[in-house]
């Protein structure tokens, strides 16, 4: 579904290589981690998976199709088929639970309150909707940036440190979740210190001398 070819990438102002000749391919997994030192790039792959940073050359197929660089066309591409879950969650702390999870739809789809309430029920939130983020926990609010990506229904679903701030408990609770996602048939990439969480996943990555592994 998702593959990397000889991607090289610099970062910017110094021209220093960050990605040289760098692979990837989804294949046949269900959920892949991938693994690697702090400042290795991680966050910055999944940066091009998402179509963030289309400053690199190489090719982005998805589905077999070159991934555009042009941004309208990338948009197109990010909302049709990937729901992203940053390392701050990125939640909107004076609205509550069902309006940040609306942001997640599209314009047309906004006031579907049936799709609300399923993914609510899928990530353990039923009873939150009214709850604004500043009123909850760091795990619940975990599962609030979970249930907007989700809401789309992506087709991949990038992670970025996903229980890097959460407690052990918290943890494997939200491990259990990214199960019950995977056997729902949403695919999952990844990144993560956590060897409990590259587990979860029936693939694993390294970043390493600027190529993964």
């Amino acid at each position: 579904m998702i593959q990397l070819q000889d991607i090289q990438k610099k970062i910017p102002q110094t021209n220093v290589l960050l990605f040289d000749n760098l692979n990837f391919a989804l294949n046949n997994h269900q959920s892949v981690a991938i693994q690697g030192r702090s400042g290795s790039g991680k966050t910055t792959l999944l940066k091009i998976l998402a179509g963030f940073d289309t400053r690199y050359t190489g090719l982005y197929k998805f589905n077999g199709l070159i991934v555009s660089k042009d941004p309208k066309k990338n948009i197109k591409f990010r909302k049709d088929n990937i729901g992203i879950i940053t390392q701050n969650y990125n939640l909107l702390y004076d609205r509550n639970i069902q309006a940040n999870i609306q942001l997640g739809l599209t314009e047309k789809s906004r006031n579907s309150t049936k799709e609300i309430k399923e993914i609510l029920s899928l990530v353990g939130l039923s009873k939150y909707s009214t709850k604004k983020i500043s009123e909850i926990s760091g795990g619940e609010a975990q599962r609030v940036a979970i249930a907007r990506a989700l809401i789309k229904k992506p087709k991949i679903l990038l992670a970025d440190e996903p229980t890097g701030a959460l407690d052990e408990q918290t943890e494997l609770e939200i491990l259990d979740l990214f199960k019950t996602i995977q056997a729902l048939g949403t695919k999952l990439i990844m990144v993560t210190h956590s060897d409990a969480v590259a587990n979860v996943c029936d693939g694993k990555y390294v970043l390493e001398n600027k190529r993964l592994i």
